[in-house]
């Protein structure tokens, strides 16, 4: 085993000391590997039990060695490198053929970590079961390897973890999320999300902290072992794969938006010119993208490109109504790109892989992103200033002060001072509740507040994700009560 450069492993005690030492000697190595390094070697360190079975593939020979270790961990500092680290094993058979074990369980095999547990389809049980007879007698109980929607959060991991990296697990990011009870990307989420991944070694490509929520992503390996002599370097990677640990999402992107991996529909260069026309009323289009069979993008046509053709020949084709128009990357902030949306209408977007057109962003999906981002500091405003009014007009001023943040009991003059959860323990007196004068469910006017307090403290943390259906419910079923208990606009 590599990581040649980290000296004896046995100094470590915890987990965290192993990560320090880990992140002093690669000090390139990135977050997320640094991470996923710390659990592929404190499980040799310290995991790994005498007794546990160790399968190696044999890949000189294409066969595979199971064998069992007898010992703790060892450092022996005058072994060649690649040898230093050491669990003695005895090895019981070595030379088992590939074809002697069922895919599914060559596929665990064939993770990229250079330690890794094997979990799925009873493979301890199958393991040694080779180890004495030298037969694979196959999964207890049928384990479907596709069926990730529906998959534990551990199941999936341990799935993409194990998969031949030629065969990627593939996930919405929105179902991705919801195995961490997850609806929105935001802060808390992603580092957990971050940990999980780095523990298993791996990643998505691309980030799941980019694009719009209903794309696709893969589940792909990270953080091979270094090679020698790589401590101040990052570790080696797919060329096309980023460290999603690296990549704290702060600036909304353009790839965020729905619009912008909803597909374009497009005409292909040499088409009549009436054809176009005809499809782009059928189907309401302003606009159409003009990509040739093999997939290179020539432009755009709108009725404005159409009109300008004709001014100048009264029977154009389609290539003197075609305009070059940008291509813009998914990643690019949105704001950069407000003022050539608003000048020509639209801009397409490229595919996250730069091989694709993936959609067409508009004026309208700028207004209605807009108002998904402004419509619950809206409703949340509103509320508090009605909430607040009614506190004002109801409940002494030195009762407001009692239940006040810590730094404004002396001075406050209103209850502009309370936070919603100040609000709370305000009306969780029965004095104070009963001068609001409010023929309300108590309990449920609180469990109200509670969900917009929640909420609240989501939306002052960044996520390229609007809130979902039942959020925004509570926010407007609050604001609801609160206009019909106070109607006074």
């Amino acid at each position: 085993m590599g990581w040649n450069e980290l000296g004896d492993m046995g100094r470590a005690t915890t987990k965290e000391e192993l990560r320090a030492l880990i992140a002093q000697a690669y000090p390139g190595g990135g977050k997320a590997r640094i991470a996923n390094w710390t659990g592929q070697l404190w499980r040799f360190r310290a995991v790994i039990e005498v007794g546990d079975h160790v399968v190696m593939p044999v890949k000189s020979r294409g066969t595979v060695a199971i064998g069992r270790v007898t010992g703790p961990y060892e450092y022996r500092a005058d072994a060649p490198e690649g040898f230093r680290h050491v669990r003695p094993v005895q090895w019981l058979r070595t030379d088992i053929p590939r074809d002697a074990i069922k895919q599914d369980l060559l596929d665990s095999m064939g993770s990229l970590l250079t330690v890794c547990g094997l979990h799925r389809a009873d493979a301890d049980v199958r393991v040694a079961h080779l180890a004495e007879h030298g037969t694979d007698p196959g999964p207890l109980r049928d384990d479907d390897a596709d069926a990730f929607e529906s998959s534990s959060r551990s199941e999936l991991l341990a799935k993409a973890a194990e998969r031949d990296p030629a065969r990627p697990v593939q996930i919405t990011i929105r179902a991705f999320l919801s195995l961490w009870d997850a609806v929105r990307r935001t802060q808390d989420t992603v580092e957990r999300i971050e940990a999980d991944l780095a523990d298993k070694g791996l990643t998505t490509r691309p980030p799941f902290t980019e694009g719009w929520i209903g794309s696709t992503i893969q589940l792909v390996p990270l953080g091979e072992e270094p090679a020698a002599g790589q401590a101040d370097t990052g570790a080696q990677a797919a060329e096309d794969t980023r460290d999603v640990a690296d990549l704290p999402p702060l600036t909304l992107r353009i790839g965020d938006l729905e619009a912008a991996g909803r597909g374009v529909m497009s005409v292909a260069p040499g088409q009549p010119l009436q054809n176009v026309v005809t499809t782009m009323v059928a189907l309401g289009y302003s606009q159409l993208a003009v990509i040739a069979e093999d997939g290179t993008f020539h432009g755009a046509v709108s009725w404005e490109s159409i009109g300008r053709a004709r001014m100048s020949d009264p029977d154009p084709g389609l290539d003197q109504a075609t305009v070059s128009v940008p291509l813009v990357d998914q990643d690019e902030p949105l704001l950069d790109q407000i003022e050539q949306i608003y000048a020509r209408g639209f801009v397409f977007v490229r595919s996250a892989d730069k091989r694709s057109v993936s959609g067409i962003v508009s004026t309208a999906d700028l207004t209605r992103q807009f108002g998904e981002l402004a419509r619950p500091f809206v409703l949340i405003e509103e509320a508090e200033r009605r909430l607040r009014r009614r506190v004002d007009e109801r409940i002494p001023l030195a009762e407001i002060r009692k239940r006040a943040p810590r730094w404004s009991r002396d001075d406050a003059q209103s209850a502009a001072v309370l936070t919603l959860g100040n609000y709370r323990s305000l009306l969780d007196d029965d004095e104070n509740w009963k001068l609001l004068d409010w023929n309300v469910d108590r309990r449920l006017f609180f469990d109200l507040l509670n969900s917009v307090k929640a909420i609240r403290n989501e939306t002052m943390h960044f996520s390229p994700d609007p809130l979902t259906a039942e959020q925004l419910g509570h926010l407007t079923g609050f604001l609801a009560l609160l206009r019909t208990l106070d109607p006074t606009s």
